[in-house]
């Protein structure tokens, strides 16, 4: 693990953050045990740590979140900051959480709102409220880094069509094509073949720039 997170080529704290908050998403919690003081030897704070365990919530459902919170608490990790932070009420959280929302999918972003709204009636709503709007939209890592931890999650769900979606949700919000592959390549290192499989098709997409912002 320690010659993964340190390879050239990319940034060893945020291949530790990405990472740590994937490999909960995606059940590898053997793999987080090995992170946990990899990513504060690389100088990943307390506070970080506890956001990119706080966003599993998001991607991987409370249950994961929580052993994940459990399991930096056990390694010494500082608790995190309040976490009804940035949350007011339901209206402020999804205008909050459109404005997320939009930034991650642009011109896109009514067509996929339609999209989870014919699923179930509301259910838009509730994604911009909690996801976006309780999760995604709190301060302590910016939407770059937190975009980059959902490649990875997504990635590690071997989960094809939202991994596209947050790839092209890094790109617009400052990750180059060389940090999303780093991002990439990491995760698959930690996967099985279905994990492979969803992975070197987004390579493939990333590098023949299918993924346009």
């Amino acid at each position: 693990m320690a010659a993964l997170v340190s390879a050239p080529g990319g940034d060893p704290a945020l291949r530790c953050l990405a990472l740590l908050h994937g490999c909960a998403v995606g059940d590898r919690f053997d793999a987080c045990e090995a992170l946990i003081p990899l990513a504060r030897q690389h100088g990943v704070d307390d506070a970080r740590l506890r956001e990119a365990a706080l966003q599993v919530a998001a991607y991987g459902g409370y249950p994961r979140a929580i052993e994940m919170l459990g399991r930096l608490s056990a390694a010494g990790v500082a608790p995190a900051a309040d976490a009804t932070t940035p949350v007011a009420d339901a209206a402020t959280r999804r205008a909050r959480g459109r404005e997320v929302f939009e930034r991650v999918y642009a011109e896109g972003s009514e067509a996929v709102l339609a999209d989870l709204q014919g699923h179930a009636p509301g259910f838009g709503d509730w994604v911009l409220e909690d996801p976006y709007g309780r999760i995604l939209a709190r301060p302590g890592l910016d939407l770059r880094e937190r975009e980059l931890l959902a490649v990875s999650a997504l990635a590690l769900a071997a989960l094809a069509a939202p991994l596209g979606g947050h790839i092209r949700g890094a790109l617009r919000n400052g990750s180059s094509p060389a940090e999303v592959e780093d991002i990439l390549r990491a995760s698959r290192a930690l996967g099985g073949p279905a994990v492979h499989a969803v992975v070197d098709q987004a390579l493939d997409r990333l590098s023949r720039k299918v993924y346009r912002t």
